[in-house]
C-alpha cells in the first residue's frame, strides 16, 4: 500500500491577534492532519506572535521582521519538508475535510502539479452590520485565485521558484504567471477548501495593493511579449 503524501502548511500573520487561534485550528484539526505547520510571524506589533506560540509545539513558529506576503512565505517554506505544500492567512478559515478532498483531487491525477479549490467569503464578526453591508461579499462560492485555496507539490515550487518579496499583493499571480510558463499544472476542483474573512484590515484593499495587481498585469504581458520562460 503506497504511503500518504506528507502535507506542510505555511501560515502567514501579520497583525491578525483576533482571528489567528480559529485559523491555526482550522488547519489542525483536518483528517488528514499536516505533517509540519510553519506561523510565520511577519513583524507584528498586536500580539500576533504571542498567540502563535500558545499552539507550541504543534507548530513551528518563526518570527521575522516585515518582509511581507512573499515574504512571509518564503520564511516559511524553507522550514518544510514534506511532499505537498498548503498556505493559509492568518485571518482566513479552512474548511473542514478540506485537505481529504484535495489529497484526493491531485493523486488522482498525477500529471497535476496542484490542485485549487473554490472560495467562500464572509463579514467578519467584528464588523457591525452597517459596516459590513458597505463591502460586497459574494453570495456564492468563487473560484481559488490565491494562495490560501492551494495544494501544490513541493517539486513544482522547486522548480518555479520561491515569491516576489516586493510585491505587497499579487505575489501568487506573479509566481502562477511563471508556473504555467514552464509546464506547471494546477487545476481548479469544486470543493469550496477556503472561508474569506472581509474586514477592515484586509491587505488586497489598499492602494499600494491595486498597484502591485496592475504591476504583476504589466509583468504578465512582457513575458508574454518577449516569450520568458515559455515552456517548450
Amino acid at each position: 500500500m503506497t504511503a500518504s503524501p506528507s502535507i506542510g502548511v505555511v501560515v502567514r500573520a501579520h497583525n491578525v491577534a483576533p482571528y489567528l487561534a480559529a485559523s491555526i485550528e482550522s488547519v489542525l484539526s483536518q483528517d488528514p492532519p499536516p505533517r509540519e505547520v510553519v506561523v510565520v510571524d511577519d513583524g507584528s506589533t498586536d500580539g500576533t506572535g504571542s498567540v502563535a506560540a500558545s499552539f507550541s509545539p504543534r507548530v513551528k513558529v518563526v518570527h521575522q521582521e516585515r518582509r511581507g506576503p512573499g515574504g512571509a512565505l518564503n520564511g516559511g517554506v524553507v522550514h518544510l519538508s514534506s511532499d505537498l505544500l498548503a498556505f493559509q492567512d492568518g485571518d482566513d478559515l479552512w474548511t473542514p475535510g478540506r485537505l481529504a478532498a484535495m489529497v484526493e483531487a491531485l493523486e488522482a491525477e498525477p500529471a497535476r502539479d496542484g490542485v485549487m479549490g473554490r472560495v467562500l467569503h464572509f463579514a467578519s464578526e467584528d464588523l457591525a452590520g452597517a459596516e459590513a453591508a458597505r463591502f460586497e461579499i459574494p453570495v456564492e462560492p468563487q473560484p481559488g485565485a490565491a494562495l490560501p485555496s492551494l495544494l501544490l507539490r513541493r517539486a513544482a515550487l522547486d522548480r518555479v521558484g520561491l515569491f516576489d518579496e516586493s510585491l505587497k499583493a499579487g505575489e501568487y499571480l506573479e509566481w502562477h504567471d511563471r508556473a504555467v510558463r514552464q509546464g506547471i499544472r494546477i487545476e481548479p476542483i469544486e470543493c469550496v477548501c477556503l472561508r474569506r474573512r472581509v474586514h477592515r484590515s484586509n491587505t488586497t484593499r489598499g492602494h499600494d495593493a491595486r498597484r502591485d495587481y496592475l504591476k504583476v498585469a504589466r509583468l504578465a504581458i512582457a513575458r508574454h511579449r518577449s516569450g520568458q520562460g515559455d515552456s517548450a
